[in-house]
C-alpha cells in the first residue's frame, strides 16, 4: 500500500491520508473501478484510528472520488474535473517533489522547513528586464519566466534597448537576462549603468531534431529564420544536434515574398519557429514542403539557478552575504 502518515507532523492525519488517496486516484494509482482496502485493513496497516479512516472516506465520497457500494466496500471512481488552481498547485508540488527527490532531500524534512516558511513574508516579484531578437521568443521566454519565478518581466526586442535604456531616467530593474546569443551585446548596453546581464540558455525540443534525423543524408533543408542574428542562432542551435548529414540552406522570412519562394524551391524540408511556419503558410509555400516547427525552450537548469541569483538581490543590497 503505497501510503505512508507521519504521526510527528503539525498537518492532521486525516489531511494528510484525504491528500494521499485523492493524488493516488488522479494518477492511477488508484484505477478508477478498483476496491480500496477496507477501513480496518487501512487503519491496521498504517496504525490510525479506524474513525479516521472513516471520515477520509466519507469526505472523498462526498467530493466525488469514491463510492461506498453496501456490503461490498468502497471504490474508486471517475474524478470530478480538477480545477485549474488545483492543478496549477499540483504541478508546483510535482516539480518540488522532484527537485526535493534529486537533491535527497527527505520529503519530511520539507515540509516543517515549508511549514516553517508558511508565516514568512511572501517574496516580492522582482522587476528584471528580457531581451531577445523575436518577438514571439520575447514573448514566450518572458512568459516562462513569470510562470516560474517572482519577476515582473518588461520585454524589449534587442534592437530597442539602447533607447530604452538612454531614455530612462532611474532604471528599475535588478538584472537584464536574455540568452547566450545574445549575452555580449546586451552586456556592452546595460552594464554601464549598472545593471548585471544574465544569460539563460535556450534548447530545441526533441520533436525537430528527431525528424531531422530521419531525413535522408544529403536532403536539403531550408533554415527559415526572421533576420540575420536569429538565423545565426537558429543554425548554430541546429548544428549543435549533430546533423551535419543534411545540406542547409538559409532562408530569410522578412525578404520579399518572390524571393523566400524562390529560395525554397530547391529543399525538400524547412525547419523555422512556429511563428515563422504561420508567415510561411501565409506566403503560400507549395503543400507538398514538409515544414519542421523548431521552438526552443529555457533551460530548466538555467532558471533555477536565476532563481538563486533573485533570492540573494535583498541581501546583496544590505550588503550582506
Amino acid at each position: 500500500m503505497d501510503l505512508r502518515i507521519n504521526s510527528k507532523s503539525h498537518v492532521p492525519v486525516h489531511v494528510q491520508l484525504e491528500g494521499q488517496i485523492k493524488h493516488l486516484i488522479l494518477t492511477g494509482g488508484f484505477e478508477v473501478g478498483s476496491r480500496l482496502p477496507s477501513i480496518r485493513a487501512m487503519a491496521g496497516f498504517l496504525r490510525v484510528n479506524r474513525n479516521t479512516v472513516a471520515r477520509v472516506f466519507s469526505d472523498l465520497e462526498r467530493e466525488g472520488y469514491v463510492e461506498s457500494r453496501r456490503g461490498s466496500g468502497v471504490y474508486v471512481v471517475e474524478p470530478p474535473p480538477v480545477e485549474a488552481e488545483d492543478l496549477k498547485r499540483q504541478e508546483v508540488l510535482e516539480r518540488v517533489l522532484d527537485l526535493a527527490s534529486a537533491q535527497d532531500v527527505p520529503v519530511e524534512d520539507l515540509a516543517y522547513a515549508l511549514l516553517a516558511r508558511a508565516g514568512a513574508k511572501p517574496q516580492e516579484k522582482t522587476p528584471i528586464l528580457f531581451i531577445e531578437c523575436t518577438r514571439a521568443e520575447l514573448d514566450q521566454f518572458s512568459g516562462e519566466l513569470e510562470e516560474q519565478l517572482p519577476v515582473e518581466v518588461e520585454r524589449v526586442l534587442i534592437e530597442d534597448l539602447a533607447d530604452l535604456v538612454s531614455g530612462t531616467e532611474t532604471l528599475p530593474w535588478r538584472l537584464a537576462v536574455t540568452t547566450f546569443f545574445h549575452i555580449h551585446e546586451v552586456q556592452e548596453v546595460v552594464e554601464p549603468h549598472g545593471i548585471e546581464a544574465v544569460a539563460l540558455l535556450a534548447e530545441a525540443t526533441l520533436e525537430s531534431p528527431q525528424r531531422l534525423m530521419e531525413l535522408p543524408s544529403a536532403t536539403p533543408v531550408g533554415v527559415v529564420g526572421w533576420g540575420r542574428t536569429c538565423m545565426e542562432n537558429l543554425s548554430r542551435s541546429i548544428e549543435g544536434a549533430g546533423l551535419d548529414h543534411l545540406d542547409f540552406v538559409q532562408v530569410y522570412v522578412d525578404q520579399g515574398p518572390e524571393e523566400v519562394l524562390a529560395a525554397l524551391r530547391g529543399v525538400n524540408a524547412a525547419v523555422c519557429a512556429s511563428v515563422t511556419a504561420k508567415r510561411l503558410s501565409e506566403l503560400g509555400v507549395p503543400e507538398d514542403l514538409e515544414i519542421i516547427e523548431e521552438d526552443r525552450i529555457l533551460d530548466q537548469g538555467g532558471i533555477e539557478m536565476l532563481g538563486r541569483m533573485l533570492r540573494q538581490l535583498p541581501r546583496i543590497a544590505q550588503g550582506t552575504e
